[in-house]
């Protein structure tokens, strides 16, 4: 033990060491950097080319202007955004390419007209105030996601890691920029603001846009995927500090920059000691009277304030933001309910209005000639060999292997709109010029378009669970008969979505649940929100309950007839995929779910249905699709059999819902042309076993054929049959226009003590 102990603190010492040097040795690199770049010269070029703030145009012009620019910018910047998310690529880099695409680099060289009737000069100082505001509110969004437990109690070689991950790329960049400065800068910039623009420009990592592509692969609960999510925060935190560092020395002189950091580090010695805990103090008086407008105004007031005063500061209001933000508890509801109202209109109005202002900004056109291109390359290059192996090779000397370290490494070179907002700034404080804004918008979009498609090919994405279910053979079509006086252990499970649609459903399971069954699940599977600002990661690990309003519509139902259900709440990304599994988790018999209706044909499996019904197949479990889900009460119960597996799930359904509700079950048995006698001995073996539940049934037997001739025979308002028979009879179209409540049974293949055996093999292995 003794032993163990010492070489784990050898380990921890050695650990410390290295970092101190990794982090002295960049300070003395980049020190000889500057002493060099002092030295150089930049020519006497143009600053940037601001925005015109005369206005020619009258004001009902400009906002007439302004809202089609507004109008174009969505449709663009949503239309892209969902066609790069369609080939599996973050949907940023689509809105992106949507503002450049309207700014002078495509739209204005193609039909400059149409340019300048889409995004005159003269709307571009309000597209630019819009933006801003935009831009305030999504760093106060990207605070809120940020879980400062990742921060803690991940060890250090973390953090190491992620300022590998930092220093690297910046100490290539202010090296860059020595071949940069010269060629690309002005004279009128210092070589010192110059370089430490250039060199966070190459630090930064997107977190919001990485937590995305990790929760969307699965990967999120992996090592691998755990510790990248603790450096991309880190990197963030880190990545902020230094760039309002950056800011304060340029804006100004030594003296002026000391007292700007000064200053800075008391208003985050501010916000921890007194704003932390008043927002603390306001989560638990949201939770007591609810997200209310004045909840809200004390809110914004803040947002305001703190972004107000980091701009008095010197450092950026977007700074003022992102420190309330994450000053507001991360898993409280309070956090969970601003996500929610605030990022629709974060992203969908005010962010594109942001793309579009940095699109009027990137002239790639201003890019020409070998040299400039050929610089872009180095630039992408430098980009990417310090994110990429900074990270790779912290990685590796920390313990992981190297296909988990070059997957952490191609993770960490993802920048997205966070490198947009790093850009701006510097374009704003004259420091970079146009061209090379131009060049390293086009590096944030290619390094983080490249994500992806290099890390399927370093990580493969694994199988998810489930797969294995829904794609297995079905088992061969024998079964035993089933005994409707056992118990169900495991009972219903009643997947809810559409609160319209619940108090039948919930009607329906009650019904058929028997003294001795175990009540319903009635579970609520939530689609966990996309996009946007969103990382994902609370609703992935289940660490902020959904809302449903069709679960409490549920509860409602249950507790105004006196009925008991097992309430659930889930988010899912395939709701398909999880109801299987909670299925095959809980061991339930049944499966009861709605039916969404398509607005053409008639197809009642389509979708999720038919998802739910193949992953089925393979288990001792019967699925119950409520076709017409009205409330019948009154009246018997028709069930259309046969002697098959749906037949028989739909005797039993029909049974158990006309015991509980003491009505009368008519039997309409489904003879085949070559049945013979063996029909009417399957027919008196149903209804003796249908007699052990239902005091009351009668029996019919029919010939299948067509479907107005067998409606005639239907008197019920609550009618049950088999998926075969739905297909033989030629029922399908009729079920859109029914308006009895009609109930498809798909029975199950599998026999339950089949079923057991390979749940038991399942644990063996």
């Amino acid at each position: 033990m003794k032993t163990s102990l010492d070489s784990r603190t050898a380990g921890s010492t050695g650990l410390v060491f290295a970092y101190a040097a990794m982090t002295a040795a960049a300070i003395f690199a980049y020190l000889a950097i500057r002493r060099y770049g002092d030295t150089l010269h930049a020519p006497v070029l143009a600053g940037p080319v601001r925005a015109s703030s005369a206005v020619a145009a009258s004001a009902d012009q400009v906002v007439a202007h302004l809202l089609l620019a507004l109008i174009v910018v969505i449709v663009m910047a949503r239309g892209l955004g969902a066609l790069f998310k369609a080939f599996h690529q973050p949907a940023v880099v689509g809105e992106i390419i949507a503002g450049i695409m309207l700014g002078p680099s495509v739209l204005g060289r193609i039909a400059p007209g149409a340019s300048a009737c889409v995004l005159p000069s003269s709307v571009a100082p309000y597209l630019n105030v819009i933006s801003q505001v935009g831009i305030i509110l999504y760093m106060f969004l990207v605070g809120l996601e940020l879980d400062p437990g990742l921060l803690r109690n991940r060890g250090r070689a973390t953090v190491a890691i992620s300022h590998a991950s930092i220093l690297a790329p910046f100490l290539l960049g202010t090296g860059l920029s020595l071949v940069l400065y010269p060629r690309l800068s002005s004279g009128a910039v210092e070589f010192t603001n110059f370089s430490l623009f250039v060199g966070v420009a190459m630090s930064v990592t997107a977190f919001p846009v990485l937590a995305r592509i990790l929760t969307d692969r699965g990967i999120h609960r992996t090592r691998m995927g755990a510790i990248a999510l603790t450096c991309a925060a880190v990197d963030d935190v880190t990545a902020w500090c230094l760039l309002a560092l950056v800011v304060s020395i340029v804006e100004a002189d030594t003296t002026g920059a000391l007292r700007t950091i000064g200053m800075a580090l008391a208003f985050i010695a501010a916000m921890v000691v007194a704003v932390r805990p008043a927002m603390v103090r306001l989560t638990l008086l949201y939770g007591n009277r609810g997200l209310s407008q004045g909840i809200m105004a004390a809110v914004f007031v803040a947002l305001l304030a703190c972004a107000l005063t980091t701009d008095l500061i010197g450092i950026h209001a977007i700074f003022g933001a992102f420190a309330l933000g994450a000053m507001i508890p991360h898993d409280s509801s309070l956090a969970r309910e601003l996500t929610d109202r605030l990022e629709d209109l974060v992203v969908v109005l005010l962010l594109p209005a942001f793309f579009a202002f940095t699109g009027m900004r990137t002239q790639i056109g201003l890019v020409s000639g070998a040299e400039q291109w050929m610089l872009f390359a180095c630039v992408i290059a430098v980009a990417s060999i310090g994110k990429f192996g900074g990270a790779t090779i912290a990685a590796r000397i920390s313990g992981l292997g190297w296909r988990d370290s070059s997957a952490l490494g191609v993770l960490m070179n993802t920048r997205g709109l966070m490198e947009l907002i790093v850009l701006n700034i510097g374009y704003e404080l004259h420091v970079i010029s146009p061209v090379l804004f131009a060049m390293l918008v086009l590096m944030a979009l290619v390094t983080t378009f490249m994500t992806t498609p290099i890390l399927h090919l370093v990580a493969p994405e694994a199988e998810r669970s489930g797969k294995e279910a829904a794609d297995a053979p079905a088992a061969p079509e024998s079964t035993v008969k089933l005994r409707l006086l056992r118990p169900m252990r495991q009972g219903i499970l009643v997947p809810i979505s559409n609160p319209d649609k619940v108090r039948p459903l919930v009607e329906l399971a009650l019904a058929a649940t028997g003294a001795g069954d175990a009540p319903p699940r009635v579970a609520a599977f939530v689609r966990r929100p996309v996009g946007g600002v969103r990382s994902g990661l609370r609703e992935v690990e289940q660490r902020v309950v959904p809302r449903s309003v069709a679960l409490s519509s549920a509860l409602d139902y249950a507790l105004e007839h006196g009925g008991a259900i097992v309430p659930q709440a889930s988010w899912t990304d395939d709701p398909a995929r999880d109801i299987v599994a909670l299925a095959r988790r809980t061991r339930a018999r049944w499966i009861m779910l709605g039916f969404h209706r398509p607005v053409f044909g008639a197809d009642f499996r389509g979708g999720a249905v038919r998802e739910i019904v193949r992953g089925a197949e393979s288990m001792a479990l019967n699925v119950a699709i409520v076709v017409n889900a009205h409330e019948p009460h009154g009246g018997g119960i028709s069930a259309v059999v046969d002697d098959s597996p749906h037949g028989w799930a739909s005797l039993e359904l029909g049974a158990r819902i006309a015991a509980g509700r003491r009505c009368d079950l008519h039997l309409l048995y489904v003879s085949g042309s070559d049945d013979g006698e063996s029909g009417g001995a399957h027919l008196k073996e149903m209804l003796k076993t249908a007699a052990t539940r239902v005091s009351r049934v009668d029996a019919k037997t029919i010939r299948a054929g067509t479907a107005d001739e067998f409606e005639s025979q239907l008197n019920s308002q609550l009618i049950i049959v088999g998926t075969n028979l739905v297909d033989e009879i030629g029922l399908a179209p009729h079920l859109k226009y029914e308006k009895r409540c009609i109930v498809v049974v798909q029975g199950s293949l599998m026999r339950e003590d089949d079923e057991e055996m390979a749940g038991e093999a399942g644990l063996a292995n």
